[in-house]
Parts: C-alpha cells; sequence; structure tokens
C-alpha cells in the first residue's frame, strides 16, 4: 500500500496510508518531511496548491515526491493524497485557499513549500500558487504537461536545458515579476496573450499575432509548445 511519510519537529514519526486524508497536526509551528513512495505508475500526475508562502520545486528526488513542508498556523494545514488509477499516480498535495487569504495573518506568515520530484517517468504538473513567492526548476524533469496557475508575488519558471521529448505548457501569470527560461537548442513556441503589465521576450523572433520562437524552432524535432496569459506586472521571457 502506498505511504506518505511525516515526520514532525519532536522525532515523532507518523506513517498513513494515503487515501485523501490530511497528514499534517495542528501546532503554532509544524516542520515535517514528506515523501510520496514509488509505486508500478508509469505516469505521475502531481497537483500543487499553495494559498500563501513560498513554493520552490526542483528535481533530484529519489521517491516520486519528497522534501518539506513548514508552517506556523493551523490554516495553512495542507491535505497530501495518492492513488495509482491505472498506469497513472495521481499525487495531490492541497492547501485549501477557498476564502484562505482572508484569514490569515500575513505579519506572522511561515509557509514554505520545499518539494523536489523524480524524473524517472511522465510528469503532468499543476501548480496554484496564491499569494506566495515561487520557484520552479523544472529543467531535467520528465514534462508531459504543464499548468501554472499564477497569483500575487514573484515567479521564476526555469524551463531550461535539453529535453527528449516536446511537451505543452499553459501559464496564467498574476500579479508581480515573471521570469520564464527557456532553451536555445529546443524549439520554442510562445502564444501569448495581452495583458495589463508588459512582457519582454528576449531572443525570441515575432511571427505575429503575439507569437514568438526562437531560432531552433524552425527545425526542431523536440518543441515546448507555451500558452501564456499574461496578467498584471512584468514579464520577461529568456533563453539560456
Amino acid at each position: 500500500m502506498k505511504k506518505v511519510f511525516f515526520t514532525g519537529v519532536l522525532g515523532m514519526s507518523l506513517m498513513v496510508a494515503v487515501t485523501g486524508c490530511g497528514v499534517f497536526a495542528n501546532g503554532s509551528e509544524e516542520n515535517g518531511n514528506v515523501t510520496i513512495e514509488k509505486d508500478k505508475a508509469k505516469e505521475l500526475h502531481l497537483e500543487l496548491t499553495l494559498g500563501a508562502g513560498e513554493l520552490n520545486v526542483e528535481k533530484g528526488a529519489d521517491e516520486w515526491v519528497e522534501g518539506s513542508i513548514n508552517y506556523n498556523q493551523d490554516k495553512l494545514k495542507p491535505e497530501v493524497s495518492y492513488k495509482l488509477k491505472g498506469d497513472k499516480g495521481i499525487a495531490v498535495i492541497d492547501q485549501e485557499n477557498k476564502g484562505l487569504l482572508d484569514k490569515i495573518n500575513f505579519g506572522e506568515l511561515k509557509n514554505e513549500w520545499n518539494l523536489a520530484l523524480s524524473d524517472e517517468i511522465p510528469l503532468n504538473l499543476v501548480v496554484n500558487s496564491g499569494a506566495s513567492d515561487t520557484n520552479l526548476d523544472l529543467k531535467g524533469l520528465n514534462l508531459k504537461e504543464l499548468d501554472v496557475n499564477a497569483g500575487v508575488g514573484d515567479i521564476t519558471i526555469d524551463l531550461s536545458g535539453k529535453w527528449k521529448k516536446s511537451f505543452d505548457a499553459v501559464l496564467a501569470l498574476g500579479v508581480g515579476q515573471s521570469t520564464i527560461i527557456l532553451p536555445e537548442d529546443v524549439g520554442v513556441k510562445i502564444e501569448s496573450s495581452k495583458g495589463i503589465g508588459t512582457a519582454d521576450f528576449v531572443g525570441f523572433i515575432s511571427t505575429g499575432d503575439g507569437i514568438y520562437v526562437n531560432e531552433a524552432y524552425e527545425d526542431a524535432d523536440v518543441i515546448i509548445n507555451l500558452k501564456t496569459d499574461l496578467g498584471v506586472g512584468e514579464s520577461i521571457f529568456k533563453l539560456k
């Protein structure tokens, strides 16, 4: 049976089956490690919903998901769930944010998510961030689809590096500074909507109607197809 492991600040270890139940205890401050173990899944769907705080995601997990979630207000308690449906593993780390921002004391807020993901199987990644600073270092992962819904705060998404397979990405950028890093040597096509803020496409070629491509796009076998809603604030798309 699939397990999530959580180790609290007092050294007490809890082990629970992941069937939609919460695994984080109440308290003035909770610092814990999360692990979602590997199983027979051949594809992983991971959804992360953060109400307010800081989110950092990168490659490097030995299991499907590993990392820490540290918070100091009970209203920030997330729920972790996992189920295997056919060949697809479905993992959710959810901090219910319906009305959450009206209930949080931001002056004392601590809510830090630091997560590492496996690159072993194809990954469909959904990120919903509210009032947060978000850093998604996704280079080297086995991305199949990416869907990001950003709220208020700065966000950096690093999709640079060498990709072996094409994938689609949809980015709904919010209020704040957005920095999107894309590869020079892999084909990139950006379909951009007009937002209230400003956007800069550094090193890209405009083909009209809000479409931008890099030099590698025309002859590329591997292509990142990116659709973006620019939102409010400043958005920078650059190559690396």
